[in-house]
């Protein structure tokens, strides 16, 4: 018997370790599936997020080119524009566009119509007071004045932050451009639209310090940027306290305040002249998805676990009683051949295998042995 139990410690020492083996490769192997699963759904919700951003700031941009294109080309406003600054200009050009302009802050909250000329304000109809000021000249308003080709860009606006600007220009008689009509529409009104279309979706929007400051807007400052909107305090703190993530296409899971795990994606903002103004940050909640795979995971782990314990028990048993049984027995057989016992006791094949070629050997050596005691006992 204490062959036995070697033979069988042998088998485990050496058996376990590999069962062992096999089962944290197969193991890893489910854990990364389901982490390569996580990970596609997450980056399919931000990509839900970030499309849907997309979609509307494109429906935007159509919705005021078209608008900017349709003031450019009132006869009205055409006719405004050839006479000179007046108040007179401004009362017409306020016909002209005051309607549309209440019409666009009733939907959106709030909106920008404007009329330049020759790099100044003529008019504006969500400050018909001010007029006459200096614009700063910007590449988009220059290639709509030198191609007479209406545009549509994203950019900082003072009034109303960041915003979706068309730009049309206003042709004289003979097609040259001799102004143009803006129309602007804040992309603040895009933000609620995508939170309601996309349930557990996050949003915050920063400024850079060295862009220009929309008026109202006095977010708190985080490092060197200007929160614009924020969907939750919770968010805005968790941007506070990890600042490192604040660089174009970050994309990490988050543990919120709230004990909430999200999935963030930091997208750049660009203006009309295409550098940097701030960045978006696009979040979508990710704790049930982390639940259900845990959950998956750890029933997958036990289950795997089971499966290898049925395999280790009964390959045991196959070992023990295939393997180990008929070796313990023929051990015990030589053993006693070689004291001379047991001779007369025949060694029976009960193996097809290798084993069985060793009982039949066993089985010669007996016979042989009995054989030459014989021969010993009659010359005797």
């Amino acid at each position: 018997m204490a062959r036995e139990n070697t033979l069988t410690r042998e088998f485990l020492r050496h058996f376990i370790p590999a069962v062992l083996l096999n089962a944290v490769l197969v193991l890893g192997i489910l854990a990364l599936g389901q982490y390569l699963l996580i990970r596609q759904a997450e980056d399919q919700e931000l990509s839900a997020i970030r499309n849907e951003f997309h979609q509307l700031t494109a429906g935007y941009a159509q919705q005021v080119l078209g608008a900017a294109s349709a003031l450019a080309g009132n006869p009205g406003v055409v006719a405004a524009f050839a006479t000179a600054p007046s108040a007179s200009q401004r009362t017409q050009l306020g016909a002209e566009s005051d309607s549309l302009y209440r019409v666009l802050k009733s939907q959106y909250g709030h909106a920008v119509v404007v009329f330049i000329a020759n790099q100044h304000v003529l008019y504006r109809a969500n400050k018909p007071t001010f007029f006459g000021d200096h614009i700063i000249p910007r590449p988009d308003i220059s290639q709509v004045i030198k191609t007479g080709l209406p545009v549509a860009n994203l950019g900082l606006l003072k009034i109303v932050g960041y915003s979706v600007s068309g730009v049309a220009p206003v042709l004289s008689s003979d097609g040259t451009a001799i102004g143009v009509a803006q129309v602007s529409l804040p992309i603040a009104s895009l933000y609620g639209r995508i939170l309601h279309d996309i349930p557990g979706s996050g949003i915050a929007v920063l400024i850079h310090h060295n862009a220009a400051s929309p008026d109202g807007v006095n977010g708190k400052m985080l490092g060197n940027n200007l929160v614009s909107y924020v969907s939750s305090p919770d968010l805005q703190e968790y941007i506070a306290q990890h600042p490192h993530m604040l660089r174009a296409n970050y994309s990490g899971i988050a543990r919120l305040k709230d004990g909430e795990f999200y999935h963030l994606f930091v997208m750049p903002l660009t203006g009309y002249d295409k550098k940097p103004l701030g960045l978006a940050v696009f979040g979508y909640n990710v704790t049930s998805t982390l639940r259900i795979a845990a959950i998956t995971l750890g029933a997958s782990l036990i289950l795997s676990a089971l499966v290898f314990l049925l395999i280790g028990l009964n390959l045991k048993r196959f070992v023990e009683r295939r393997i180990l049984a008929p070796v313990v027995e023929l051990a015990q057989r030589l053993r006693a051949i070689s004291l001379g016992e047991r001779l007369e006791q025949s060694l029976e094949q009960t193996e097809t295998n290798e084993i069985g070629i060793l009982q039949t050997a066993a089985e010669r050596l007996r016979k042989t042995l009995l054989n030459m005691l014989s021969h010993i006992k009659k010359s005797d």
